[in-house]
Parts: C-alpha cells; structure tokens; sequence
C-alpha cells in the first residue's frame, strides 16, 4: 500500500534540502550521475521499507509507474537497480539523516506533543533524558548476488542506537558488521554523546562497573535494570515497604567500586529490580526509577 498521504507530504518537505546537501559529496566518492542519483535513491529506500517492497521486480514496477516522495518515474532496469543497492554506499544514507535530525528535533518542538507523565517530568531535571538500545538486523537472503556461495543466512550486522526519550529520535546510531558483536562495544560512543546533566536509560546489555563509574565522573546520571547474579553490599535502607524497597549499596571492587541505589519494586509477584546513580531520592524518586 502506498504511504500515508501525510507522512508522504512530511518527508517531501524535510528530505530534498538535505540530500541535495550532500550531493557534492557525493561526487567527490567518485559516483557517476545516473538515473539513479543520491536524491533518487533517498527517495526509493524510505518508500521501500515504510511499505515493506520484498522484491527489486516490485521496487522496479513501482518506480517506472509513480516515482516515489517528490521524482518523478524513472525508466530503470532491474538489474541496473539490483546493481545499484549493492554498490551504494550506506554512509550516504546516514550524512542525510544526519542532516535531517535538528529538524525533526525543531518541528518536534515546536509541535509539543504530549508525552507519558514520568517522561514529561525529567527534562525540567536532566539536560537530556537518552534511552540506549541494540538489535541484530535480520538475516540476509542468499539470493541476493554477493551471497550466493554463502552457507545459510548471515545476519547483517549489529546496530545500536542512542534516543531521545523524549522526542523518540535518534541522536546517535552505531553500526557493526558482526552480528555477534555485544552492545558493550558501543560505551566509547556512548560516552562522546552524553552531556553533563544527561540521564542515560540502559538495559541489561549494558552494565558495566568500570563504563558506570566513568559516567558518574563526567556527571552523567544512568540508570538500569539490575542483573539477577549482581553482588553488592547495603550501606542504608531508604525505603523498605512491601510493594518498594530502595537501598544505597556498595557494587563493584578497587578503583571502579561505587556507591548506588538499588530500586526494587514489585509488579504482582516479581520484584524489578534497578540500579541508579542517582543517590538522592528527593531528584530521582523510586516511583519513577521503576517507570523510566
């Protein structure tokens, strides 16, 4: 099915700017102008994914007989397009995404939106609210050309991304090729994007004393889902209820020990536990240690 008539008109407007900007470089990468130029090929690969085109046979029916976000139909092979999507290279999509974020964040802001209470009240708290998450992309399909020779599906890699949690955009986004590779490779960028003030969300992918205690030194606030195994020493009970308990403990060893709170609350019968930096409960109540 074709886009959303207003989502089409959004990303008609706020794309073009963007991906002409970028055009120079592309020329200096040494890309020939085809039928499928930069613009072009910005404009097929969103439609693309929003409607879920399977087949480059489609994408090339498509593209012959509507154009796709603002260009017009083009008179494309298949095999001209197969050759294209091998060969374009992926950092270009990202320069104009890149390009594209401050302003999305601008129209965001200006259209305030409503966001869930435990949302709407940190900003006016941390100078950022970022949320970190990472997935394996999907396998690829053998029949692919460059696949053909391999044995079963390989997966395309490993992308993590760092999110406002307020506006829902991307800040920052990581991408390795090894599929297999664990999100703790990402603190070094993780770190590089974070303000202090921020307050950085995690799950259990990343806890790590030594990254954690790196944070805290550079005055960022984080806060995690506390691993089931975690060692740790109370130093005082804040709160000990029977839906909450809210303790300062002791994690960690040698130069990387430090002082947190572990938050546990209880949803029907598990307890959920998290842990934070944030040791003054006045700032950062247990109550929204458990939403966020």
């Amino acid at each position: 099915m074709p886009l959303d008539s207003q989502i089409t008109e959004h990303l008609t407007q706020i794309l073009p700017p963007q991906t002409l900007g970028q055009v120079a470089h592309f020329h200096r990468l040494g890309l020939r102008e085809r039928l499928l130029t930069l613009p072009v090929m910005v404009a097929l690969v969103l439609p693309m994914i929003g409607r879920q085109i399977g087949s480059a046979t489609e994408l090339v029916r498509l593209l012959r007989q509507e154009g796709f976000l603002g260009c017009t139909p083009v008179q494309v092979t298949e095999q001209a397009l197969s050759q294209r999507l091998r060969t374009f290279p992926a950092p270009l999509f990202q320069r104009v995404l890149l390009d594209v974020l401050p302003t999305m964040q601008t129209r965001w802001v200006e259209r305030a939106r409503p966001v869930p209470p435990e949302i709407a009240w940190v900003p006016d708290r941390y100078r950022q609210v970022l949320a970190v998450d990472g997935s394996p992309l999907d396998a690829l399909l053998r029949n692919v050309g460059l696949l053909r020779g391999v044995e079963g599906h390989p997966l395309a890699g490993r992308m993590t991304a760092l999110l406002d949690r307020c506006s829902r955009l991307p800040q920052q986004i990581g991408y390795e090729e090894d599929a297999k590779a664990h999100d703790q490779r990402f603190w070094p960028r993780i770190q590089a994007a974070l303000v202090r003030g921020a307050l950085l969300l995690s799950d259990l992918g990343y806890p790590n004393v030594g990254s954690f205690r790196q944070l805290t030194e550079a005055g960022v606030t984080w806060l995690t889902r506390a691993k089931s195994n975690l060692a740790y020493t109370v130093v005082h009970s804040l709160v000990q209820t029977s839906p909450v308990r809210d303790e300062r403990v002791w994690i960690g060893s040698g130069a990387q020990r430090q002082q947190v709170r572990l938050v546990a609350v209880r949803v029907g019968t598990t307890w959920r536990r998290s842990l934070t930096n944030e040791l003054d409960p006045e700032r950062l109540p247990a109550v929204y240690v458990a939403a966020l």
